[in-house]
């Protein structure tokens, strides 16, 4: 007589693994959902230390030859225009954005030179503001409410006179350690 499994155990199998199915692929969306939002702060965090740095060691925003730095060499983030496209040698001076899920412009970012009246600094446009929407939906509105990016966007560059405040805006070499 051979040994095997009935038609009822193998039922009570495939159902414990559909359970199981069930279960664990909600959480596997949540990780990589998770995992967009820290690698968007960590990007973010990178870009400012890279301005600050290119800053500090350049004193301005100019390349070799006086004009504006492009963004490709102030830093290695992967920053993006809006349909997409990889931001190649465009002016620092000019939105970039940060690519988070399926939004080409999740955040933008834009450096603005030192002037009389305010410091050197990262201005940040998110897409809300810049679609004129009250939320975002998605990974992208999940990271515009993380902690961290939103101190980002929320700061204030303090100018010379209080009207020559910029928000939305974080000065060049400021405090960019914002931990969730």
């Amino acid at each position: 007589m051979k040994k095997g499994f009935t038609m009822i155990e193998l039922i009570f199998v495939i159902v414990i693994l559909g359970i199981l199915a069930s279960v664990a692929i909600p959480r596997l969306a949540g990780t990589r959902e998770d995992a967009e939002i820290s690698t968007a702060v960590a990007n973010l965090r990178t870009l400012l230390g890279d301005a600050a740095a290119y800053y500090a060691v350049k004193g301005d925003f100019k390349d070799a030859a006086g004009a504006g730095a492009k963004w490709t060499e102030i830093t290695s983030v992967p920053l993006k225009k809006t349909d997409g496209a990889a931001i190649g040698d465009t002016l620092a001076t000019a939105t970039a954005y940060l690519k988070v899920g399926d939004a080409n412009d999740c955040i933008g970012v834009q450096i603005v030179e030192k002037t009389d009246t305010a410091p050197a600094h990262i201005k940040f446009t998110p897409k809300a503001a810049a679609t004129g929407q009250s939320a975002v939906a998605g990974v992208c509105g999940k990271v515009l409410g993380s902690k961290p990016v939103k101190a980002y966007i929320d700061s204030v560059v303090k100018g010379k006179a209080d009207a020559n405040n910029v928000s939305n805006a974080m000065a060049i070499g400021s405090n960019t350690s914002v931990y969730q």
